[in-house]
């Protein structure tokens, strides 16, 4: 029932490589615009406190979108084998730059609430196991390279005065179960993971 990639060697280098490669996407147009979106979004839900509160405050840097869209591409895939459907299954995401007092973070766990701790077609702690964690990790990742909604999906970017609050990512290839998910769809963005059409910020295509 637990899948802590950052101990497993198919996804030791989240952390190690999560630094540089956060630092090369918060100079870019694409977080700007997210931010931007974000921003739009805190103002008007929380319209009394806005003005005291900095929204940025409330964003998630990009290695927690990074995280958090492979935590869910990873739900979806393991579904598929670990016997417990996709709504059984919960992540629990640690992501955050370093800070004073604090060490980085960058890494996930997918767990399961349901009664049996093995599923029944291979169960979930057997998949946590480096060679098949490795297949079930590559499998998630080619299926996220392509959406059914593409090429709106893999464009999708918030523009004024639009503000929610993800990018390349839909219902057809990234999104999974609302009981499995810790932030209601916020922050997820494939093409954090994958380079795609007009994007070169893939993590994962960077660490090939």
């Amino acid at each position: 029932m637990v899948m802590p990639p950052v101990i497993c060697e198919p996804l030791g280098f989240l952390l190690h490589g999560s630094a540089a490669w956060e630092k090369r996407v918060l100079d870019t147009n694409l977080w700007k615009l997210h931010r931007e979106a974000h921003r739009r979004n805190f103002e008007r839900r929380f319209s009394d406190t806005a003005g005291q509160i900095d929204a940025d405050s409330r964003l998630k840097p990009p290695r927690y979108w990074l995280v958090y869209t492979l935590a869910h591409i990873l739900i979806r895939e393991l579904a598929l084998t670990c016997g417990y459907s996709a709504a059984s299954l919960s992540e629990r995401l640690y992501a955050w730059p370093a800070a004073e007092g604090r060490d980085p973070a960058a890494g996930l766990l997918i767990c399961t609430t349901a009664s049996d701790s093995d599923g029944t077609l291979g169960g979930l702690v057997q998949l946590s196991e480096p060679t098949r964690l490795q297949r079930a990790v590559g499998s998630a990742l080619r299926k996220a390279a392509r959406c059914s909604s593409d090429p709106i999906c893999s464009k999708r970017t918030p523009q004024d005065p639009e503000d929610f609050l993800h990018g390349a990512a839909c219902h057809c290839c990234v999104m999974a179960s609302e009981t499995s998910c810790e932030r209601a769809y916020r922050f997820l963005d494939r093409r954090f993971l994958l380079d795609l059409p007009g994007s070169d910020l893939g993590f994962f295509q960077a660490h090939k």
